[in-house]
């Protein structure tokens, strides 16, 4: 039975809507929308103003203070004025913040092993392959939009 384009990216949208729902809901009980995100950016770049953590997480400042005030309520990160030059805000983790991403590191190991539980090795080398040519034509049409502007 051949499957049509629309049905193909009906199922493939409903599967990342499903599994980025279920995600969510697994990961922890406290976390809210782009939090996880937001904590892994700002682990791997300690000390980073607001505005670099927005520019390098590709979020809109505005967005970002939001989620910056709720991590730092929840204990998770600490911002302090630099003292150079006291316009720019600097952004860590605390020590609670490095314990709440070590967590959300082992629930997404654990719900990926779920998720793919019954999914074979040759099974999910042939899924890998199927994304590769997509992202492939994908980088091509990009292009090609690029050339158009």
């Amino acid at each position: 039975m051949s499957i049509t384009d629309e049905e193909f990216f009906h199922r493939l949208y409903g599967l990342i809507k499903d599994v980025y729902a279920t995600m969510q809901r697994s990961l922890h009980p406290t976390i809210f929308r782009g939090q996880g995100r937001i904590v892994e950016t700002i682990a791997h770049h300690p000390n980073c103003s607001q505005r670099e953590i927005a520019k390098i997480a590709h979020v809109k400042p505005g967005s970002l203070t939001e989620v910056l005030e709720r991590l730092e309520k929840g204990g998770y990160i600490s911002r302090l004025r630099d003292s150079k030059d006291r316009r720019v805000i600097r952004v860590n983790l605390t020590q609670q913040g490095e314990e709440f991403r070590q967590d959300l590191i082992a629930r997404r190991r654990q719900f990926g092993t779920m998720l793919l539980h019954d999914v074979s090795d040759d099974e999910r080398q042939q899924f890998v392959a199927v994304l590769d040519k997509m992202e492939k034509q994908l980088r091509i049409l990009a292009r090609e939009g690029n050339d158009q502007e």
